[in-house]
């Protein structure tokens, strides 16, 4: 009685069943036992479909307390029917031969190893089951009143009830050896009774018609052909069907399978259904008995279905067809060929039909032997011209006869009839591919009808074939169609789908690749509908179906529109995923076991962010610039509860991949078509730079693989982005240099020094050719010993950008700096006091640098670069010809040189705003890194070198230099010395400001250390320009002039610096500085002059008495 309630499918004993199975726990109990504690409580019910409701609740409860044994409950649910398929054949002496372990393995072993239990755990329960077996709560009520039930009968009727098939055939040695005895004790009894005749003798052993049987078989078969052939007479005919009739029972009664597939096939044969024009009354009369075998003793058929049902499927053709019935029994009289034509249409109705409607009564097996040959003859069908659906349309009404059958049976049916449909869909001819998919729309209406428990997969199952469909179609009818139907499941059946979510999202992200709008649309739109009122139906892992769905929209080029709005819908998604809504998904505090919680975030988190890092490089601006926000909005909301290994994951996989684009552009760099690239990759660096500040402790261990990031950047050709990432870089410093540890900075500035080293412009050392200082000559030695993998102590050597200008002296140089005026003076130009040198370098770089010096390709180019050999310039055809040859190198210096000129703006960023908070050691690593940067520049814009280069150029042009970078490297060098030099008291007030403080033998250590190199530039600079004094000769001394109009900013740069000099020092050093000072005087240049007197009223003036 219990187990009979419990069964039930009403909504109240449904509800209590649930209820009791969900207060048992599994926890830690094997398989075998779980089930015989199941069974304890209540005796199994006497209908199959109350026990599948019953093991379906067992198995989704037993993985819900076991989780991870199984990859889902199917798995479970078809080990109990395995379970209970062994006890019965373990137990029951009548099952022969036994199952033996690899068997019962093999049967529970599919192709995909996942989706079945461990191979130890199976042989663990043979093992258990043979051992004890299961046995059921008998119910007391009816032990009282009867007698106990046959012990053989009792172990089997679980089985029989399910309609399951168990092997009962004996072995061919064990038939054979009874046989030959059973014969063998017949001619016995025969010998003792001759001499009586005509005496038959009643026997009440089965065992005894086998042999006999055996003996007369295969004669009266041979017998019964002969007089089919040969004879029409009715009264033989109808004998000859009563003789394959009873040969046919008697054969499938005895096990005989050899001899019933004979008389079955000849039977087959002699309805004449393959050639009707030789059809005649006798080949009627076959085809009446074949398929009254069909209603009263279908097992007999077994493994000749397929015959049958071609036989069937014929009929239906001969009768449908009007051409076809006028050729049956060609050449007979119309009334009999009439009378033949009526049978056919008459066993075509009812008898016919009884077939497909006696398939429930099939056992397990042999209804999958069922379906699988009216697949066969469905596809013979198909490929006929013109197609037929007949057994397609049959395939339909079994499948709803046979739907009550339990999920175990059904699922291997549906894993023919899947394989059929799908190919079906897929046919050439469109009207029959759409009755296909239309008849797999109304198994899959049917069968969501059945309510589906957790952790089953068959909804899943049962929807896959419209998945594939989908995806391989190449008719946008057909893949319309296969959306309608989707749509159609969805809003009828919304509340009963749950692993069918899964396909219906594969089948949406499919229509979202389509190139027709209406399907996209009409996708989208229940993909919405789905997200905004049904999201507690989206649940576990379908829930990233859904997510990659939305992302397969947003990359849809049919219109932004439905872009946009999946976005906006992802931004829903992860809202819902971190407040809880989706199991697992809710991110967690940091302190919350971050290893226990990673994984499954990271399960969860990453396609959404992996689908919108996707989408920044979407060619659309409005949906990439949407992405962004979205994705780093995201970041910046959820971010405080990520751990630092999931960062690290981000970082890596999310938002580095962004500018991969930018790092392995080529040569040429980004090309003019990819003008959107650049403003996303400036954008994304700036957000990531921001992200980083904002959650600065969670992240600061990400600093060196962005700084490698932004460096690599920093290495490449292409100018802009070039920009980009020291851009980012002076951005980052910035904004987040307040929070770097002294690790963090040790990281940078071996970053920046690694960086000007590897950027060096040695082509202008070993192409461009020049005299080289002490200086140089040092430096090129230290640039040999690195490129054999040792560097020097400064191994960090820069250059700026060489100024390479139009015929107008005055666009050379950098106007904000001051140019050569056709007076032979400068214009002196002073940088605002509010902007540090890298702001202004980064905010004037493209306007100033690449469009006037370096995108501009003046005429003698070559000239400038060419070894000194030639005196003669060349012409302007050979100009142009040399330029276009050193085009590749000249982009190449062109790079390093904007690279470089940024790196002294980062260094700026720093020393203006961190200075004070530097350790010793940090401050001298930049005092060093701009020694060196200054060293290759100033050694390149000698007076020597300048001059050689200039006998090789018409005199209105000025020569190939790197005046800016010196420029700018004197200014932030001049800074550094001065801030390091200031008197103690001034020193003490400005980092007690900051916050920050240097200790006193430190303070004195770097003072002394930056007097001496500040005394040390100025001496040389002065130098260098006191000893540009006219010469003689006319030609000698314009040359002397025109170096001197271009080394005038860097000289007036330092004198300006000395004006500001700390008295004490200047006063110290006065005897060095004077000499060269006074022979300034007689400079021509204005400029010069000017600073001069500046420099005399405010260091000298105070000294006099």
């Amino acid at each position: 009685m219990i187990g009979e309630y419990l069964g039930q499918h009403e909504e109240f004993p449904l509800a209590v069943m649930h209820s009791y199975v969900d207060s048992m726990k599994f926890s830690g109990l094997k398989f075998d036992a779980a089930i015989r504690e199941f069974l304890k409580g209540f005796r199994l019910p006497g209908e199959a479909q109350k026990i599948d409701r019953i093991m379906e609740k067992f198995a989704e409860r037993y993985c819900a307390d076991n989780p991870g044994l199984f990859k889902n409950a199917d798995t479970a649910y078809v080990l109990a029917y395995a379970v209970i398929m062994l006890n019965t054949d373990a137990h029951n002496p009548m099952v022969w031969p036994k199952m033996s372990k690899s068997d019962f393995v093999r049967m529970n072993t599919v192709s995909d190893a996942e989706e079945c239990a461990p191979k130890e755990l199976l042989e663990e329960i043979y093992d258990s089951i043979v051992k004890e077996e299961i046995k059921m709560k008998d119910d007391l009520h009816d032990a009282s009143k009867t007698t106990k039930r046959p012990e053989t009968e009792e172990r089997g009727r679980l089985v029989n009830i399910l309609n399951l098939a168990l092997p009962r055939l004996k072995s061919a040695s064990d038939t054979k050896a009874e046989s030959e005895k059973i014969i063998k004790q017949t001619q016995a009894l025969f010998k003792n009774q001759g001499q009586k005749k005509g005496v038959f003798y009643v026997a009440q052993q089965v065992e005894l018609v086998r042999p006999m049987l055996e003996a007369v078989g295969w004669p009266l078969l041979a017998t019964f052909s002969v007089t089919m052939e040969e004879g029409d007479s009715k009264p033989r005919v109808v004998s000859c069907m009563d003789g394959f009739r009873a040969g046919i029972h008697l054969t499938r009664v005895l096990g005989m399978d050899t001899m019933r597939y004979a008389f079955l096939t000849s039977l087959v044969r002699f309805t004449f259904l393959h050639a009707p024009k030789e059809m005649r009354s006798k080949n009627v009369e076959a085809l009446r008995t074949l398929l009254g075998l069909a209603d009263t003793d279908m097992d007999a058929l077994q493994d000749t279905w397929n015959a049958v049902l071609e036989c069937v499927s014929r009929l239906e053709y001969i009768t449908s067809n009007p051409s076809i019935s006028a050729t049956v029994m060609m050449g007979s009289n119309q009334i009999s060929r009439d009378s033949v034509v009526q049978s056919l249409k008459e066993l075509a109705g009812k008898p016919a039909e009884q077939i497909f409607v006696n398939s429930v009564k099939l056992p397990s097996d042999s209804i999958v032997e069922f379906f699988t040959a009216l697949c066969g003859v469905s596809a013979e069908e198909l490929k006929q011209t013109p197609a037929r659906v007949f057994s397609l349309q049959k395939l339909v009404e079994i499948s709803y006869y046979n739907m009550a059958r339990i999920r175990l049976v059904w699922a291997r049916i549906w894993s023919v009839l899947a394989q059929h449909f799908i190919a079906a869909g897929s046919h050439h001819e469109e009207k029959v591919a759409m009755y296909a998919i239309d008849s797999l729309r109304q198994l899959g209406m049917k069968y969501l009808e059945r309510a589906e428990l957790n952790n089953f997969t068959f909804q899943s199952d049962i929807l896959k074939p419209f998945v594939i469909l989908m995806r391989n179609s190449h008719n946008s009818k057909i893949r319309g169609l296969i959306v309608d139907c989707i749509v159609q499941l969805i809003k009828s059946k919304v509340g009963s789908i749950k692993s069918g979510w899964r396909c219906v999202f594969m089948i949406f992200t499919a229509a979202a690749d389509d190139e027709d709008e209406s399907i996209v649309e009409s996708a989208f739109e229940n993909v919405e509908q789905v997200i905004l009122e049904h999201f507690d139906q989206v649940v576990g892992d379908c829930f990233m179906d859904c997510v990659n769905c939305l992302i397969g929209f947003a990359n849809n080029k049919c219109t932004p529109r439905i872009s946009l709005k999946a976005i906006a819908l992802l931004r829903i998604c992860e809202d819902r995923l971190a407040e809880g809504f989706i199991p697992g998904g809710a991110v967690k505090p940091i302190d919350a076991v971050p290893e226990a919680n990673f994984d499954v975030t990271e399960h969860y988190w990453f396609p959404m962010l992996t689908g919108l890092s996707d989408l920044t490089l979407d060619s659309r601006p409005e949906v990439r610039h949407c992405a962004l926000e979205v994705l780093f909005d995201l970041l910046n909301e959820r971010g405080h509860k990520f751990s630092s290994p999931f960062w690290e994951s981000i970082f890596h996989r999310v938002l580095f991949p962004i500018f991969d684009h930018v790092r392995h552009a080529g040569r040429d760099g980004l090309s003019s078509g990819d003008d959107w690239l650049r403003d996303t990759s400036i954008h994304s660096l700036q957000l990531i730079c921001n992200l980083f500040n904002t959650f600065y402790k969670e992240v600061s261990f990400m600093l060196p693989p962005l700084l490698s990031l932004l460096l690599e950047c920093a290495k490449k050709t292409d100018q802009t982005v070039v920009s980009i990432a020291l851009g980012a870089l002076v951005h980052l410093i910035e904004v987040g240099g307040h929070q770097f540890s002294d690790g963090d900075w040790e990281t940078l500035l071996k970053s920046i020094r690694d960086a000007s080293y590897t950027t060096q412009p040695l082509e202008l050392l070993n192409s461009l050719g020049f005299q080289k200082s002490n200086n140089q000559q040092l430096l090129s030695r230290e640039a040999e010993s690195d490129s054999h993998g040792s560097r020097g102590e400064v191994s960090i050597s820069s250059n700026g950008e060489h100024s390479h200008p139009e015929p107008n002296p005055q666009t050379s140089l950098d106007n904000s700096e001051g140019s050569p005026s056709p007076s032979g003076r400068t214009q002196p130009a002073v940088s605002p006091r509010g902007q540090s040198i890298g702001q202004r370098i980064m905010g004037n770089m493209m306007d100033n640098l690449l469009v006037r010096s370096l995108t501009s390709k003046s005429k003698g180019r070559a000239d400038d670069i060419a070894p000194p050999s030639p005196v003669k310039a060349p012409d302007d055809d050979e100009a142009v010809k040399a330029e276009e040859e050193d085009s590749p190198m000249m982009e190449t210096v062109r790079s390093k040189c904007i690279t470089q000129l940024l790196l002294l703006g980062a260094i700026d960023s720093i020393q203006k705003r961190y200075w004070s908070r530097l350790k010793a050691t940090q401050q001298i690593a930049i005092m060093d890194i701009l020694l060196s940067l200054l060293e290759f520049a100033s050694s390149y814009n000698s007076p020597s070198n300048l001059r050689t280069r200039m006998h090789h150029i018409p005199p209105e042009r000025p020569p190939l230099n790197l005046l800016r970078q010196e420029l700018a490297g004197t200014t932030i060098y001049l800074d550094i010395l001065h801030k390091s030099t200031v008197e103690q008291e001034e020193r003490d007030s400005t980092e007690e400001a900051d916050g920050f403080s240097v200790e006193s033998g430190e303070q004195e250590k770097i003072k002394d250390l930056a007097e001496g190199k500040l005394v040390s530039f100025c001496g040389q600079i002065l130098k260098e320009a006191s000893d540009l004094q006219p010469s003689t000769g006319e030609a000698a001394s314009a040359d002397i002039h025109r170096v001197l109009d271009l080394r005038a900013p860097v000289i007036v740069k330092v004198l300006k610096g000395m004006c500001i000099m700390d008295a004490q020092i200047f006063k110290r050093h006065l005897k060095d500085f004077y000499p060269l000072i006074t022979k300034l005087i007689c400079c021509d240049q204005m400029d010069v002059r000017g600073v001069l007197g500046d420099l005399f009223s405010k260091q000298l003036t105070p000294l006099m008495p």
